[in-house]
């Protein structure tokens, strides 16, 4: 069983119905309906609140009558901006037992997505509906594959495209009604595969649905359906014209159009409350000029989609019945009156109606039409997806679906597929407000077709998908050090880094300290004392391994500039510690040596038979060179034979007023003072 859905330009058509064992299409509900106002123009929906509005009271009565809640919907749409375009699809079908229908299925729905992909405008397009041209297997026509095995299997269709907001208009409505579409289709695709059997097709037999807003047109040809179309033009014009030349308001003048085949006068009362009256042969004298006009368009129209006239003219829809409308278009096309007709639902013997007054008219072709394709599957963009086991219809062509796309559009919600985020923290650093996101959620564990998959891939017909449950996101742990930073800075060339005093809540506290929920946290600026506390004032040294340390003072300099211990340190700032006041390594030197005593002038002195190196390492140092940091100084005594100059140095005498001098060791009188003394020697040192 089916819910049929017509939305109409004028009046929304619902229909249940379902086929019987002999195939007859069976209506076992309706509900007919006209908008309140003029919510579509031209087939197309400019209202979206007042058609769901109508939709309402259809689906109601409808429920009323079934004893059932009513969930998924067949709907067609009107063909205004309608682009036709073909496409194939080969298959390989030689590991394939034998086709069955599900597979037909996805051969055509892939030879649409051909189709979508010739198409230039494809990104503001929809499919709304397909006919196939023909069936090959293993390169020869087939009229059916279904059943069928071989090695290559190819199928060819023309389909239809609209714009994406027609689409999504009418998606919107059935949206309102908790309805969801369980078919959609094109309505010259759902009125010509009711009033134009497959064994018709062989004829070259075109169908015109002139509805309020559009005219549109299918035609087939060699078995199969070749081509659709459409005319902008349709019954509103007609009554547009009683309109404006009567003085009347829309539903008035809808109304003489609609009587036209039974009146021949009418009263009525124009805008300006006078009372008036006018004939049948008035009316038409009226609407003549008007449906020349369309008539012309829609001849023009089939001729351009056919190449030639038809043989035979099938018009359908509320439009068409206006009288002199079929009469004319025949004559446009060049057609005998006996081939070209007005169809009704009474000349469709396949067609009966149970326990329900009769729909007699052709505007019931297309409602009842959508019913007939939809439950035998013709002409559908919607196709196949499981979920979790459960069968969802999707339309799957004129966008590329993903995971997501599909789920949502099967009513789950964001949060069946994503955990939820744990809870943000907010604090405040020196007064600063900041809100730290939680963890986000993991996805629900998916796959497609039992491959590992995510919410972004792709699906095609046929997919199976399973969907398990998302895992919120894991507690934030946020500690101070994760949001504030150390302060990085050089001394004496290698980097440091120091982090200033952490208060939290008024309590001191330290980078590893959890941050709570409104925690209040102030951070004191580091100072150059914060520094030099921690940088090292003591120098170490060592004499022949002796370890020796002393104090030092110390300054730090910025750019060769003396700082003072309130300079608050900033980020990246090159500090040199340079120490002052170093003793020089002499002082730390007393070691015994071995003396000669020398008798100078009656007088004994003692002078040094060793002489006292100081070494770093290899080198040899002055006594007087200043300490340095982490040295090992070592001591090595050598012999040393006293001259007459070591000897001069001890005397108290102004040298530089001597003007004459003699020399004599032990009586000997010596020319050079480099002369070496030897032991227990007697110096006479003569001047004057």
């Amino acid at each position: 069983m089916i819910f049929s859905l017509d939305v109409g330009t004028r009046t929304l058509v619902g229909v249940i119905a379902d086929y019987d064992e002999n195939e007859n299409l069976i209506i076992k509900h309706t509900s007919i309906r006209e908008h309140e106002s003029r919510a579509m123009v031209d087939g197309q929906i400019h209202d979206v609140q007042k058609v769901a509005k109508g939709v309402t009271k259809v689906k109601k009565e409808l429920e009323e009558k079934l004893g059932e809640k009513l969930e998924d919907v067949a709907v067609a749409l009107a063909g205004r901006f309608l682009i036709t375009t073909t496409g194939e699809h080969i298959a390989d079908i030689s590991s394939t037992r034998y086709i069955d229908n599900s597979l037909v299925k996805t051969f055509e729905i892939e030879a649409v997505k051909d189709a979508t992909q010739k198409l230039n405008e494809n990104n503001g397009m929809y499919c709304v509906g397909y006919s196939v041209l023909y069936y090959e297997l293993d390169d020869e026509w087939i009229k059916r594959l279904e059943g069928q095995r071989g090695t290559k299997a190819s199928v060819k269709v023309i389909a239809a495209f609209l714009p994406k907001n027609v689409v999504e208009a009418m998606i919107s409505v059935l949206e309102l009604n908790d309805l969801k579409p369980a078919h959609i289709t094109l309505e010259p695709i759902a009125a010509i595969n009711l009033v134009v059997p497959e064994d018709l097709r062989n004829l070259n037999i075109v169908m015109v649905d002139v509805g309020a807003g559009t005219s549109d047109i299918a035609v087939s040809n060699e078995g199969t359906i070749v081509g659709y179309g459409m005319v902008p033009m349709a019954g509103d014009e007609i009554t547009d014209s009683i309109t404006k030349k009567l003085l009347i308001d829309f539903k008035a003048a809808e109304e003489i159009k609609k009587h036209l085949h039974e009146k021949e006068k009418f009263i009525y009362k124009d805008i300006l409350d006078f009372e008036q009256e006018i004939t049948k042969k008035e009316v038409l004298e009226i609407i003549e000029p008007v449906i020349n006009n369309i008539t012309t368009n829609i001849a023009d129209r089939i001729l351009e989609l056919n190449g030639k006239p038809p043989v035979a003219v099938m018009v359908v829809g509320g439009g068409g019945k206006v009288p002199g409308f079929k009469e004319k278009l025949g004559e446009k096309l060049g057609l005998p009156k006996n081939r070209i007709a007005l169809k009704d639902l009474k000349s469709l013997n396949t067609i009966k109606f149970e326990g329900e007054k009769e729909l007699v008219g052709s505007e019931f072709i297309t409602p009842v039409g959508i019913a007939n394709v939809a439950l035998k599957n013709e002409g559908n963009v919607f196709t196949s997806v499981y979920i979790n086991g459960k069968t969802v219809n999707m339309m799957m062509v004129g966008t590329n679906l993903t995971v997501l796309q599909v789920l949502l559009q099967d009513g789950y919600s964001l949060s069946q597929l994503i955990g939820k985020p744990s809870p943000a923290i907010t604090y405040e650093v020196n007064g600063e407000l900041t809100i730290k996101k939680g963890n986000m959620g993991k996805e629900a564990p998916i796959s497609v077709n039992d491959r590992p998959a995510s919410l972004k891939t792709k699906i095609n017909s046929g997919d199976r998908i399973t969907i398990g449950t998302p895992k919120d996101g894991e507690p934030l742990i946020l500690k101070v050090k994760d949001v504030i930073n150390p302060i990085k800075y050089f001394l004496n060339g290698k980097p440091q880094k120091i982090y200033p005093k952490i208060i939290v809540n008024n309590k001191e506290s330290n980078i590893d300290t959890i941050i709570k929920d409104g925690d209040k946290i102030t951070l004191e600026k580091i100072y150059l004392k914060n520094v030099t506390n921690s940088s090292n004032k003591t120098i170490y040294f060592t004499i022949d391994g002796i370890p020796y340390e002393i104090p030092s003072n110390t300054v730090i300099l910025k750019n060769g500039e003396v700082l003072k211990d309130d300079y608050e340190i900033k980020n990246m700032d090159s500090f040199e510690i340079e120490k002052v006041d170093l003793p020089v390594i002499g002082d730390f030197i007393d070691v015994d040596v071995k003396k000669r005593a020398i008798d100078f002038n009656g007088k004994t002195i003692f002078l040094p038979e060793e002489e006292c190196l100081i070494k770093v390492g290899n080198k040899i140092i002055d006594k007087n060179k200043k300490i340095s940091e982490g040295e090992n100084y070592i001591i090595e005594k050598i012999e040393k034979n006293p001259t007459i100059i070591d000897l001069l140095a001890h005397l108290s005498i102004d040298t530089r007023t001597i003007t004459s001098f003699e020399i004599y060791i032990n009586g000997k009188k010596v020319e050079s003072f480099m002369q070496t003394l030897p032991p227990n020697s007697s110096v006479r040192f003569n001047y004057k």
